[in-house]
């Protein structure tokens, strides 16, 4: 069983890109950490995947390259203000639902 400082720094960890995958690995944290960390992780992973479409269709359509850095900063923006919400969630013991992404959260 996880202290209550390790626990509250695991699921801080959980949102912060590629850290999130100190407390996935962790043989002692408890399965609400691991969502939430497995959360995070995916969370990310769809603005990476984002990333590449939005650079794929600024080589495809050279038109549309200059609303490249548009869509990433607005990405981005929206990223951080999830994440930060979603730590505030877990802080309080609770989860946020990202549609989309948290539903793979429960797989193991």
């Amino acid at each position: 069983m996880l202290s209550k400082n390790t626990r509250t720094a695991m699921l801080v960890l959980a949102y912060i890109p590629f850290l999130g995958f100190i407390p996935l690995l962790q043989k002692e944290s408890d399965a609400e950490v691991r969502w939430h960390a497995r959360n995070g992780l995916l969370l990310f992973g769809t603005v990476v995947a984002t990333g590449v479409a939005a650079t794929l269709i600024g080589i495809a359509v050279p038109a549309l390259s200059c609303l490249y850095g548009i869509a990433m900063f607005s990405v981005a923006v929206v990223y951080t203000i999830i994440a930060i919400l979603a730590v505030v969630k877990a802080l309080q013991g609770q989860r946020l639902i990202v549609p989309g992404v948290s539903r793979h959260a429960g797989r193991s």
